[in-house]
């Protein structure tokens, strides 16, 4: 299970709720887009809704897979450095879109804006894992 902090949590907490966290959020986002794909599109200058669904779906997916990994008795790190990784291409891939799409200033701010919140979801895990290292 892992060592107790002075908290009285153990080493892997830090990572679950950190999992779970995101998890939350993703799928937050997830549902927002899915059921708001036509709004959020004419919004963020897209051509249509299919691009926001097929994130929708994606997003949908991930955070499935983050609250059962969150869940789960015993963490699998893999999947913990995987949900990091993914984090880290979200953002590149954040930044691409903002520097080489055709979005609007709502679109560029609202894509900046998830791409810091995740940011911060993979800092986050990354704590998480480094803490379980370190046990």
């Amino acid at each position: 299970m892992g060592r107790t902090t002075d908290t009285g949590e153990t080493d892997a907490t830090f990572l679950r709720r950190s999992l779970q966290l995101d998890g939350i959020a993703s799928g937050l986002c997830g549902v927002l887009l899915l059921f708001g794909a036509g709004p959020i599109s004419t919004l963020f200058g897209l051509p249509g809704p299919g691009v926001a669904w097929v994130v929708a779906g994606l997003l949908l997916v991930y955070a499935t897979a983050l609250l059962w990994n969150g869940s789960r008795p015993a963490i699998n790190r893999g999947e913990a450095v995987l949900a990091v990784g993914l984090n880290a291409a979200w953002v590149a891939g954040s930044i691409a879109v903002i520097v080489l799409g055709p979005l609007t200033f709502v679109g560029n701010w609202a894509v900046a804006a998830v791409a810091a919140a995740v940011l911060g979801f993979a800092v986050l895990e990354a704590v998480g894992l480094r803490r379980l290292q370190e046990a």
